[in-house]
């Protein structure tokens, strides 16, 4: 449990001053002044005399494996840092594999969401890239979305010079989840025409300058 005391709170409106309580990583609590908990050395309390309280932003398409390689291997750009996306204000991100899904794996893409997450960010993957039959990590789009916690949707390029121009037919089977499969799944389209489970909606986090 945590008490986050005298916060200039933005939600994202501006609140004034608050109190924040926290519990569980929730947020179950925000008023101007939370003081029944003082007495008690177990809640965590952490002191912002007045700094700005505001929640992260949610990145929807990083590539968190590192991006490029379109001209060949000097142009391959290195994969994302913890700190450096805590920097730019986010807490949530959503991995995907960009150009290269050569030199670049899902599985690599699945470990590296995975280390984020313990690092204290929440952290998304798309199964698939620009290639098609979409790649997967379980040899089926449908299994990896309905079995790997962090697959949320899987990466379909239609409308881009280095997809491998398929039609819109062809995002259902073989390779994509069905009607049915949807269905079961709670899936819909979105962003790269993905699907994505709709219970698996990333969480809000509260994002405090100068503190990871």
């Amino acid at each position: 449990m945590l008490v986050i005391k005298q916060a200039r709170l933005y939600a994202p409106e501006p609140e004034g001053i608050q109190d924040i309580l926290v519990e569980g990583g929730k947020i179950v609590r925000i008023a101007p002044s939370i003081n029944e908990y003082d007495g008690i050395g177990e809640v965590e309390k952490l002191q912002l005399d007045g700094r700005r309280l505001a929640p992260g932003y949610i990145d929807c398409h990083e590539h968190i494996t590192g991006g490029g390689g379109e001209q060949g291997p000097r142009t391959r750009v290195p994969e994302a840092q913890l700190s450096t996306i805590f920097r730019c204000g986010v807490t949530t991100v959503l991995g995907l594999l960009g150009t290269d899904g050569i030199t670049r794996s899902l599985e690599n893409l699945q470990a590296k969401c995975q280390a984020l997450n313990e690092e204290g960010l929440s952290c998304y993957m798309l199964t698939g890239s620009y290639a098609y039959p979409s790649p997967t990590l379980t040899g089926d789009v449908e299994r990896d979305i309905m079995l790997i916690h962090e697959v949320i949707g899987v990466k379909v390029a239609m409308s881009d010079h280095r997809s491998s121009n398929i039609t819109g037919e062809e995002t259902d089977p073989p390779g994509h989840p069905g009607p049915a499969g949807r269905h079961a799944g709670g899936l819909r389209r979105f962003g790269h025409h993905p699907y994505r489970k709709r219970q698996s909606r990333p969480g809000p986090h509260l994002l405090c300058p100068g503190k990871k």
